[in-house]
């Protein structure tokens, strides 16, 4: 664990099992995390739609940030992205670098290091990564309660493999591989033009009561590489009925 593991674990613990008013006056007179990281994960400048479901008891975690320093153990902090694969991080200023965890991710294992410094500021530091697989030209439809999408799928790994190609059904603004209602699978679609549709009168009368709880659904497309764990993904969209 770091300092900053150190610091805020200390805040719950407190909290938690004493109160604040109980607390010595070292950890009252803290001040709160006053300096920012903020980035996405990029590839030629477009932002990448990933996993958004964050998990640490999954160890779903995208990034690892770790405090430098002789003082500090070495170890590190679990973070999390957004499914639009943007991720903010509020931390203490110090001597810092951030690493993708390894085996994570839609894309090419990646050992960047990005190492900064922070006093109190705000820093943009983004991933620039090359994903196995690229939807482009991507246009969907929904009419009569069928979801239809068309897309250019682009193969940017020359020896990546396509395992198969997802609908994701959900009734949140989350939707993705662990927390979609319904999943349909698309497996002998090949690079180039693709057109895949779902229709949701099909769906069972169990699957149809789980997504009519919140009274929205919302639907999204995912690109799943053969041996890799992580989809990556088109944009969430609401359906309207």
């Amino acid at each position: 664990m770091n300092n900053i593991f150190n610091r805020l674990y200390a805040l719950i613990l407190c909290t938690l099992t004493l109160g604040l008013s109980s607390c010595s006056t070292e950890i009252d007179n803290w001040d709160y995390p006053s300096s920012t990281i903020a980035g996405q994960f990029l590839y030629k400048g477009q932002p990448l739609q990933i996993l958004g479901t964050a998990s640490d008891a999954t160890s779903s975690n995208i990034i690892q940030l770790h405090q430098v320093g002789k003082q500090w153990d070495q170890g590190f902090v679990k973070m999390f992205a957004r499914e639009d694969g943007t991720y903010t991080i509020q931390t203490f200023d110090g001597d810092y670098y951030l690493n993708i965890t390894p085996g994570r991710g839609p894309w090419l294992p990646s050992a960047d290091t990005l190492r900064l410094t922070l006093n109190g500021e705000s820093k943009g530091i983004n991933f620039n990564v090359t994903p196995y697989f690229w939807i482009s030209d991507y246009n969907s439809s929904y009419q009569d309660s069928v979801f239809s999408v068309t897309f250019n799928l682009e193969k940017v790994v020359p020896d990546a493999t396509l395992e198969k190609v997802v609908i994701n059904l959900g009734n949140t603004a989350i939707v993705d591989n662990t927390s979609k209602i319904y999943e349909k699978s698309f497996n002998a679609l090949t690079t180039g033009a693709n057109t895949i549709s779902l229709d949701l009168k099909s769906l069972s009368a169990s699957d149809k009561s789980n997504l009519r709880k919140t009274g929205f659904v919302f639907a999204r497309i995912g690109v799943k590489t053969k041996n890799v764990t992580d989809l990556i993904y088109s944009k969430v969209e609401g359906l309207k009925k």
